[in-house]
């Protein structure tokens, strides 16, 4: 195989997998094509291949970086990551009757899936739009595919939020191109360590930030989140919630600390300088406020999920706003972060199918009718709240601590980040009070329907893998540590 379809055989899977999905789902006959089973089976085989691919093309290190794909072991582990990821959430199947199309609908997962691959892979940043566009457009349509009036909602007010955000992305990446000459990061980075700025180059990284904070959920570019959780199917939103978020996450890391470390500035209290520090403090701040506060008076636990991703981004940005450890801190978090959110999310779904709603009160008596999504859901929630010794407390530990370590300096954003991570403990603590303190007088309330096989692994898949990263936090922390360690030392 040349070097170029061996760094793009797992992208390649995937498209094949996605071709024969709907090969599939034209191959059904028209009694039975609502059943998603058989194109959910294919879609799963087909991430699993891709990941056999990932692995056995990992020790191959072509490309440069400066190319638009390149191999290296930053890109491989989380595209690894964005695969498991993508796994658990298309594993979540659609409601019975909710999507009449099952081999078009996983054949978009999956081309959302591949975009995000590319994302993770590249270091170049017309690619990175092109691959962030490719998973984005295919998200677009899947969050409407159910064709209900909220899903109808959700998907507009996606895609017109999202239009706008590459809007700025692409004008920030033209005047980018423009200063640098290049659109390789690494040729981005050494002119923007030579000296200043100019005006028009950090206009151009500011609406880079406005396109990467739409994708990250951060506020005040958050406003699709909410509608987008709770109109949008459980497997979309399972993908937008989990891989979107990581692969975005990776790519913010590439921009900001290899493409404009020269120019971080400072966001240290009283002592500001200008960089892109500063910006990622306030978005911080405002997405932790504005997520947290929003997220108390929810009463849809979608929507409680939304308002958490928006405060749980600022956590994240709290990292980058500590240096390059810190942002090494949020990347681990960021996987930690995930795996609370789908698995809470794969929980929600199988509620919904029982109860028809996602309301608080749709939780009671949860315990008592399925112990196993009760303690998956309290491991979840736990591990989104920081609460040990699941992995969400030292990945939060992991990020204050680095951006403390980073700069004294930092200990006002570092403070009020704790804050308002106590403050998320009352309405994590609200949906667990439903569901283990609560109980209903109706016997219907013991019993739930069986869930199919991929649902149970859904459920099951991210809570066993919360609880051995809480207790071994090295099984993650090492691999992405040395593998920055590997990426920034192969660009010098």
């Amino acid at each position: 195989m040349t070097p170029l379809l061996t760094q793009l055989a797992p992208e390649s899977a995937l498209v094949l997998t996605a071709l024969a999905a709907i090969g599939l789902g034209f191959k059904r006959r028209p009694e039975n094509t609502s059943n998603s089973a058989p194109t959910l089976w294919l879609a799963l085989c087909g991430i699993v291949a891709a990941g056999i691919l990932l692995w056995w093309t990992g020790g191959e290190n072509a490309g440069t970086p400066e190319a638009m794909v390149s191999t290296n072991a930053l890109s491989r582990l989380f595209q690894g990551i964005v695969l498991a990821l993508g796994f658990v959430g298309i594993a979540i199947p659609p409601a019975p009757g909710e999507v009449r199309h099952p081999g078009e609908f996983h054949a978009l997962l999956l081309f959302a899936l591949c975009g995000l691959l590319l994302v993770a892979g590249t270091s170049d940043v017309l690619m990175l739009f092109v691959a962030l566009e490719m998973a984005s457009l295919s998200l677009y349509l899947l969050a409407g595919f159910s064709r209900t009036a909220k899903a109808s909602e959700a998907a507009l007010k996606y895609f017109l939020f999202g239009a706008v955000s590459a809007a700025f992305f692409l004008f920030g990446l033209s005047l980018v191109y423009g200063f640098a000459g290049s659109t390789s990061l690494t040729v981005i980075g050494d002119q923007a360590a030579a000296g200043k700025l100019p005006l028009f180059a950090a206009a151009g990284l500011v609406m880079v930030l406005v396109g990467v904070g739409f994708k990250l959920a951060a506020a005040p570019f958050h406003f699709w989140a909410p509608d987008v959780y709770e109109g949008a199917n459980a497997t979309t939103v399972g993908m937008v919630s989990a891989a979107t978020k990581a692969a975005a996450l990776c790519a913010l890391f590439k921009i900001l600390v290899v493409g404009f470390g020269g120019v971080m500035g400072s966001s240290d209290w009283g002592a500001f300088q200008v960089g892109w520090a500063p910006m990622v403090a306030a978005l911080a701040v405002v997405s932790m406020g504005v997520g947290n506060f929003l997220a108390l008076a929810q009463k849809s636990v979608r929507r409680l999920l939304a308002y958490s991703a928006v405060a749980n981004t600022g956590y994240l940005l709290v990292g980058f706003a500590g240096g390059a450890d810190g942002a090494l801190a949020a990347l681990y978090y960021v996987v930690v972060y995930a795996l609370g959110t789908v698995g809470a999310i794969a929980v929600v779904a199988a509620v919904e199918r029982d109860r028809g709603s996602d309301a608080m009160d749709s939780f009671v008596g949860l315990w008592k009718r399925t112990p196993g999504q009760a303690l998956a859901l309290l491991v979840c929630l736990a591990s989104l709240a920081g609460i040990p010794p699941v992995a969400g407390f030292f990945g939060k530990f992991a990020v204050f601590t680095a951006a403390l370590l980073g700069s004294s300096g930092t200990a006002w954003l570092v403070a009020f980040a704790v804050a308002m991570s106590a403050m998320s403990l009352y309405y994590y603590l609200a949906v667990l009070k439903q569901v283990f303190v609560r109980t209903s007088t109706t016997d219907e309330n013991l019993h739930a329907a069986p869930l199919p096989v991929s649902h149970r692994l859904a459920i099951a898949l991210p809570a066993v893998a919360l609880v051995l990263l809480g207790l071994f936090p090295s099984l993650l922390l090492q691999p992405i540590g040395e593998a920055v360690v590997q990426f920034l030392n192969g660009l010098s």
